[in-house]
């Protein structure tokens, strides 16, 4: 090896050690999982690592994954297993029918051995104790990556492509390109195996690395560490955007069992863009999932909000979202139709209100001012309750309109009631008629529990007769 040969490999080593520092990628005694597939990228990242091992004190597990669609799989296996055994790195191989995955998720296979192959990584990395994983992504795979989601379409947040650190996965290869990769292990004289698959340009990724990156180099040589570049200050610049719209969100959406409550007259305070991604960010939440939602049901929630009272709108994932006076409710379709009360009504005579505290879930009443027994219901037709000095009477249905209730939450709410007079709509208000005076002789307290919880009540029951 000439003397330059050999400065090109010190200094690419070096700037991928400078680049896991800067970046806090590995701390000292770390157990480092490493995919490693036997083509030129996962072979370098092994051999960089373990250049380190004795360094950083690290613990190195490879991982191999033979996805039995090549028939070339087989000889990739022995290979990676013969490395490790030189480097004496400990390798476990798994074999995953891709295939069949893909075939039985409705996924390509590309999606489905990705899927399939994080998994294994993560699993893998539960089960050891392992602290990190690492993946040989380098800035050529960043290029690809963000010119394939410019390409299929992408906001703000994809166009940043791939993070050096996600969580426990690192990428400590970002900062070098394909061809120093190369480079390196032909120092190194290391052979790599070749997968002819990436050479197919019938797959969209490989036309972008086969045919458009090369041709952006020959427009700039740089142009892959300038796309690199680009990618670090979108993510930068949607790190401080995250906050913004953490922020908005809480101003402006209610988390509640049933869904999402939005404010429109305080979203609409919000700058433009922080208006939809808080929308985005509802709708996301909501599904439990990003796939699948796209800027036009984004814009149908900004169409929404500007309609009036009582429209309705149908999203992916059985999702549903109704305008109801100032909000937009969003919530899974069959939570509107859910019958039924979660919970459980407790009650009991008390004589000492000195350690009573009342609440929304703890109300006093005047035990003789009950005619028929109280039960735990939903609404019906026909009830009513009273209020003010007057005990004037008023309908149930008529309260959920002037408190702007929305429709779907009206079958909900608990009440509860002696025949068709709610004694108390349950975290909201009592009756006129059943409040305590100074008249009152014995006291009945009221207790309703959410989601079925024990009651330290002396009875617990939906139904409960009055005692005369």
């Amino acid at each position: 090896m000439n003397k330059k040969t050999k400065n090109d490999k010190v200094k690419n080593m070096n700037k991928v050690k400078k680049f896991i520092q800067e970046k806090n990628l590995i701390s000292h005694g770390e157990h480092i999982i490493v995919g490693v597939s036997g083509g030129a990228d996962s072979v370098c990242l092994l051999f960089i690592l373990h250049s380190l091992q004795r360094e950083l004190d690290l613990k190195i597990t490879a991982v191999h994954i033979n996805h039995m669609i090549r028939t070339e799989a087989v000889d990739d296996e022995k290979f990676v297993k013969d490395l490790c055994g030189k480097l004496s790195i400990p390798c476990i191989s798994f074999k995953i029918d891709v295939k069949m995955i893909a075939q039985r998720e409705k996924k390509t296979l590309e999606e489905a051995g990705r899927k399939a192959r994080y998994d294994i990584f993560y699993k893998t990395m539960k089960k050891y104790h392992a602290d990190k994983i690492a993946v040989a992504h380098h800035q050529n795979d960043q290029a690809e990556t963000f010119l394939y989601r410019c390409a299929r379409g992408t906001g703000i947040y994809g166009a940043g492509a791939m993070k050096e650190k996600d969580g426990a996965l690192i990428r400590p290869l970002l900062c070098i390109k394909k061809q120093e990769i190369v480079k390196y292990l032909q120092q190194e004289g290391q052979e790599w195996v070749e997968d002819a698959s990436n050479q197919d340009d019938t797959f969209a990724r490989n036309q972008i690395r086969n045919q458009i990156i090369p041709r952006l180099e020959g427009v700039n040589e740089q142009a892959v560490e300038h796309i690199g570049l680009l990618c670090e200050d979108i993510q930068e610049v949607t790190s401080y955007l995250a906050h913004q719209i953490d922020e908005a969100f809480s101003r402006c959406v209610d988390v509640e069992e049933e869904g999402f409550k939005i404010c429109c007259e305080k979203l609409q305070q919000e700058n433009l863009w922080i208006q939809k991604q808080v929308f985005k960010k509802a709708l996301e939440e909501a599904a439990g999932k990003k796939k699948n939602l796209e800027r036009r049901h984004v814009e149908d929630l900004m169409g929404l909000a500007c309609n009036e009272t009582g429209k309705m709108l149908s999203l992916p994932y059985g999702m549903k979202a109704e305008k109801s006076y100032q909000y937009i409710l969003l919530h899974k379709e069959d939570m509107s139709d859910k019958p039924g009360l979660e919970g459980t009504l407790s009650y009991e005579e008390v004589t000492d209100l000195t350690n009573i505290v009342e609440n929304d879930c703890i109300k006093i009443i005047d035990y003789d001012r009950i005619e028929t027994g109280v039960q735990l219901r939903c609404r019906k037709p026909g009830d009513f309750f009273t209020f003010g000095k007057e005990h004037k009477k008023k309908s149930l249905s008529r309260y959920f309109i002037d408190e702007k209730i929305p429709r779907q939450l009206r079958d909900k709410i608990p009440l509860v009631a002696d025949g068709s007079h709610i004694v108390w709509i349950a975290g909201r208000r009592v009756s006129e008629d059943y409040k305590i005076t100074k008249s009152t002789r014995r006291y009945l307290k009221l207790e309703f529990k959410r989601g079925g919880d024990d009651s330290n009540g002396e009875y617990q029951s939906n139904d409960f007769r009055g005692r005369r």
